[in-house]
C-alpha cells in the first residue's frame, strides 16, 4: 500500500505541473532534462516526475530524486514529498534511507506544505515502534 501511496501522488504531482504525456524530444524541457539542468523549482520537480514515472525518458530513480532534491531546495514542497516517497520506499533503484525520507518530510513541513506535516509526523511514529 506505501508503495502505491508514493506513486500515486508522483502521478499526482505530474498532472499538476501540467506533465504532457510524453514530451517531443525536439522540445526543451525534454533537451533541458537530458543536459541536466532545469532553471526552475517546478521544472526540476517536473523533471524528477518523469524519472521516476518512466514518462518520455528512461525511468531512473536516481535522476528522478536528484531532480526533486533539487526542486525541494528551491521551495518546492511538492518536490521535497516526493524525494522522500522515493528514499522511503526505495524506488526506483535508489537505496532506502529514513533518514533521508525524514529530512524531506520535514522541508516540506518547513515550507508549510501541511501533506508534508503529516508524513514526517507518521514517519516518526512509525520509526519510533520500530525501536
Amino acid at each position: 500500500m506505501k508503495r502505491y501511496m508514493g506513486f500515486t501522488l508522483l502521478i499526482s504531482l505530474a498532472i499538476l505541473n501540467g506533465c504532457s504525456s510524453t514530451p517531443s524530444p525536439s522540445s526543451s524541457k525534454y533537451a533541458k532534462g537530458h543536459s541536466g539542468s532545469c532553471s526552475s523549482a517546478k521544472e526540476c520537480e517536473t523533471l524528477g516526475v518523469r524519472y521516476i514515472s518512466g514518462s518520455g525518458v528512461r525511468k531512473n530513480g536516481h535522476k528522478a530524486v536528484y531532480y526533486l532534491d533539487r526542486a525541494c531546495s528551491m521551495g518546492r514542497a511538492s518536490a521535497c514529498n516526493g524525494a522522500a516517497f522515493i528514499y522511503a520506499d526505495a524506488e526506483g533503484g535508489v537505496k532506502q534511507d529514513y533518514r533521508k525520507a525524514l529530512d524531506n518530510w520535514s522541508r516540506a513541513c518547513h515550507l508549510g506544505d501541511p501533506t508534508g506535516c503529516s508524513n514526517y509526523s507518521l514517519a516518526q511514529d512509525k520509526l519510533a515502534h520500530l525501536h
